[in-house]
């Protein structure tokens, strides 16, 4: 027996599968002949191809930047960038 449930639209399912549809990947841009920016709401890294890596500065401005991490893949070292971005933007100022 197969039985269907009707969701009303106002349901709180329907709201977590908006939430889960709106995340926003991370946008990165050629800057160099191997460099490249990741923005997400503004610049928040920045990524070297040094063959076989990509290095992984997180930062702005370049000069100020911090290297966080090395990896094989371009997508990881994006992906990497956004959630180490993400987790500093959650952490609390001291004071």
């Amino acid at each position: 027996m197969n039985v269907r449930t009707p969701i009303p639209t106002g349901s709180a399912r329907r709201e977590e599968q908006a939430d889960i549809q709106a995340v926003v990947s991370p946008k990165y841009d050629r800057v160099g002949f191997d460099r490249y920016v990741v923005s997400h709401d503004g610049p928040i890294g920045y990524i070297e191809a040094v063959p076989p890596v990509f290095v992984c500065y997180l930062g702005h401005p370049y000069a100020q930047a911090e290297e966080v991490a090395q990896v094989h893949e371009f997508d990881r070292a994006v992906r990497l960038l956004d959630e180490r971005a993400a987790r500093s933007r959650q952490r609390p100022l001291a004071g």
